[in-house]
C-alpha cells in the first residue's frame, strides 16, 4: 500500500466474485478505509468489474 500512502494511485480496478461469506475486511486491508468514488461497474460473466478513484473532497 506504499503507492496509495504516497497518493500515487489514480484508479483502482477490482474484479469481484459476488459471493456473500461474512462481514469482510476494510479496503485497503490493514489501513484506514479509503474514501472512493465509483466510476463504473460492469458485469463480466459471473464477475463484476468495478473502477474506483479517490473521492475528491
Amino acid at each position: 500500500m506504499a503507492l496509495a500512502d504516497a497518493d500515487l494511485v489514480d484508479e483502482y480496478r477490482l474484479l469481484t466474485f459476488p459471493t456473500v461469506l461474512g462481514a469482510g475486511r476494510p479496503f485497503p486491508a490493514g489501513g484506514p478505509p479509503a474514501e472512493l468514488e465509483c466510476l463504473s461497474a460492469e458485469r463480466v460473466g459471473a464477475t463484476v468489474l468495478t473502477r474506483y478513484r479517490r473521492a475528491r473532497g
